[in-house]
């Protein structure tokens, strides 16, 4: 060690902010500025970018169920396919349907006069209750049966999808 060298530094003179408010203002506009670009860049992104319609999501959703089908998964796969088609549901007919079972589903909404729903009341209870098998008493399916519920449900979501009124939001 070299005894001649200083071991204390004298310390750095403070940094001094300008003082002038039109810089930091100057700086502020230009973010908030940006900030706008951006959000109107993505805005206008947006809306040149085709939406997906209800029907046609869904049925996005249903093709992704596929490799659990393949997989043979039969309790996965109709977890999946019975949320999708309980959230379509819920979403094309304005009804709660993802927090009941299939018996309170059924009979409350199903039961309503005039629901949209009562024209596919059969072959929704015959879905919604073979799902149910799966989902809970763990019976294994085929994968012909598996083929045949993921059929089930796109007919449903394409056989509503068209005839049926939106609803109102």
């Amino acid at each position: 060690m070299n005894s001649s060298a200083p071991d204390i530094h004298d310390i750095h003179p403070p940094y001094l902010i300008p003082q002038d408010w039109r810089v930091l203002a100057l700086i502020g506009s230009a973010v908030v500025l940006a900030l706008l670009l951006a959000w109107f860049g993505w805005r206008w992104l947006r809306t040149r970018r085709p939406q997906l319609t209800l029907v046609q999501r869904t049925l996005l959703k249903l093709d992704a169920t596929r490799p659990l089908m393949e997989n043979g998964d039969a309790r996965a796969f109709s977890v999946a396919v019975s949320d999708i088609v309980r959230g379509y549901v819920e979403e094309r007919f304005d009804v709660h349907a993802t927090q009941r079972t299939t018996p309170e589903f059924l009979r409350d909404c199903l039961a309503q006069v005039g629901s949209a729903l009562q024209a596919h009341e059969q072959s929704l209870s015959e879905f919604l209750k073979f799902c149910d098998l799966a989902k809970f008493a763990r019976w294994s399916l085929s994968g012909e049966e598996m083929r045949g519920q993921l059929a089930s449900a796109r007919n449903f979501v394409e056989s509503t999808g068209s005839h049926v009124p939106l609803r109102q939001s």
